[in-house]
């Protein structure tokens, strides 16, 4: 080492949170193995530099600021004195471009304990090895945290970012196993429900009073809707030559895996149908659901002032088609209430309906049981056949991208099966709840509608009425009705005549095809 007697330098120590925690290579301890360095070199410290940063690249604050001082006060400083290579960069690249940086500015980059003389040729090698050595080692490190990571996914344990509705835990082995969170927890599982209804956006949960503690955002419910872990999956990610696989978790689920099917189809669905915006008023909640009796346009809404300053609201046609289509909303609104009530039938015939639907359950539960059996059948065999390509992979008869076409396939195919298997379940269980409140919507749609809040108003609306409506001033026109709701009026009609001499219900001339297997579906479409 040649003499450094009379020379200045300015400093700079870095450590990271790893470092000092595995190393010990704290501030404080290169501080002090720095200054001794100068001083015993009989060098003058210009100015003193520290940071806790990455060595990653070089946008790092403090050094920032470094390279500004020293451009300011380049004919002053003869060097930039570093600990170790490692504290400086951990990029071989960024190092070698760095050190130029300042060679540029007649100042020399050294470490105290590593120290190269950069104007012999023979020790090019020794300082290229230097400046290597970190970036070799993050590499390594890297490697080993990704496998360490990848090693645990497999197990179905997680440890990732903490999702929201886990806390950090451990297991009786005292390795990582994230808990249900007690207070968190059941708002998640009630998302998932309630979005798998397919009554809701994710916009309009989000805005649920209920589930304000989980401070969601746009993104963030859609993150939490998508990520199969909260069924009881963890995606392992594809890495080299292994594909991406999903394996069964050991944390306790926030929802079963029907539900999580239920609303990756939702979702799905929504990707596909995109709908048009209505602009909200709770004093018009009809907009966007009539058409002119007039001209056929569709109508809007709106409020305008009296001389008195009282405000009326109207519902009415554009005036640039020329058309003066215009009434009060009330007038619609009860003829609305007629209109619904009007679709009501007897007690006595709903009572017999209601019969007959739970009847056909009863009857229809074998043949659900053993459409469930050929479904399990099938899924096992894709799943068999899923197994064999994997096999045939990893031994190197197919390549990668064969078997990530085929894999994918495969699980498309399975997770229909799973999803219609799931639906049948569902229907299994839920079918007679399904057919009381369907009985009970048909018996009280007026009411629903008149207590009903603004969206509720306009989900009744939309599943009943397959057409948009039209108000004459006095009444509304005949009505279309969506499928179901036509399927479920038509069919009550005609029971009214239906019946015995005890008064007890008869099914030797009921057409009961008229019903098919599909009761429960009906009545989802319709929105019940």
């Amino acid at each position: 080492m040649k003499s450094l007697k009379g020379k200045r330098a300015i400093l700079y120590r870095r450590v990271s949170t790893t470092d000092q925690k595995d190393y010990g290579n704290s501030l404080n301890s290169q501080q002090t193995e720095l200054h001794k360095f100068c001083a015993s070199h009989s060098i003058e410290i210009v100015k003193d530099f520290q940071e806790d940063y990455s060595a990653k690249d070089f946008y790092r604050p403090v050094f920032t600021k470094l390279i500004q001082y020293a451009t300011l006060n380049k004919n002053r400083i003869d060097y930039l004195l570093v600990y170790q290579w490692d504290r400086f960069s951990r990029s071989t690249v960024g190092s070698v471009n760095m050190v130029e940086l300042f060679r540029g500015m007649n100042i020399e980059v050294n470490s105290i304990n590593q120290w190269v003389n950069h104007d012999d040729a023979h020790q090019h090698l020794v300082y290229m090895f230097y400046i290597s050595m970190p970036e070799v080692d993050n590499r390594i490190r890297r490697d080993r945290t990704i496998e360490g990571t990848r090693s645990n996914l497999k197990e179905g344990r997680w440890v990732l970012n903490q999702p929201k509705g886990y806390v950090p835990g451990r297991d009786e082995t005292g390795k990582v196993l994230m808990k249900p969170d007690p207070k968190i927890a059941p708002l998640i599982s009630e998302l998932f429900k309630d979005f798998s209804l397919g009554i809701y956006s994710q916009n309009e949960l989000r805005k649920l009073p209920k589930f304000k503690p989980l401070e969601l955002t746009k993104s963030g419910i859609s993150r939490i809707l998508n990520q199969p872990l909260y069924s009881g999956k963890i995606i392992v990610p594809a890495y080299k030559d292994e594909p991406e696989q999903m394996v069964d978790a050991i944390h306790e689920p926030l929802i079963s895996e029907e539900i999580f099917e239920k609303v990756q189809y939702e979702l799905g669905q929504r990707k596909r149908i995109k709908h048009k915006p209505v602009k909200q008023n709770d004093l018009l909640p009809m907009r966007g659901y009539l058409s002119c009796n007039k001209c056929g346009s569709n109508l809007t809404g709106s409020g305008s002032k009296s001389k008195t300053g009282k405000k009326h609201y109207y519902y009415h046609c554009n005036p640039r088609n020329g058309c003066n289509e215009r009434f009060k909303v009330a007038l619609a609104h009860n003829s609305i209430q007629d209109t619904l009530d009007s679709l009501k039938p007897k007690e006595e015939v709903i009572n017999l309906f209601e019969y007959i639907l739970k009847n056909q359950y009863e009857n229809s539960e074998k043949s659900n049981k053993s459409t469930i059996k050929k479904i399990d059948d099938k899924i096992t065999k894709l799943k068999n056949r899923k197994d064999i390509l994997l096999d045939r992979y990893l031994d190197g008869h197919i390549d990668n991208d064969t078997y990530n076409s085929k894999s994918s396939e495969l699980s498309h195919q399975i997770n229909d099966l799973v999803f219609d298997k799931n639906q049948l379940d569902q229907y299994e269980k839920d079918e007679i709840e399904y057919i009381d409140f369907g009985i009970y919507m048909v018996k009280h749609l007026g009411t629903l509608y008149d207590k009903g809040s603004l969206p509720i108003k306009q989900k009744l609306l939309s599943s009943i009425f397959k057409e948009k409506l039209v108000f004459d001033g006095e009444k509304y026109r005949t009505p279309k009705l969506n499928k179901g709701i036509e399927l479920i009026t038509s069919s009550i009609k005609g029971l009214e005549s239906i019946g015995n001499k005890n008064g007890r219900p008869s099914f030797d001339n009921l057409p009961l095809s008229t019903w098919g297997g599909n009761r429960t579906r009906t009545l989802e479409r319709t929105g019940f």
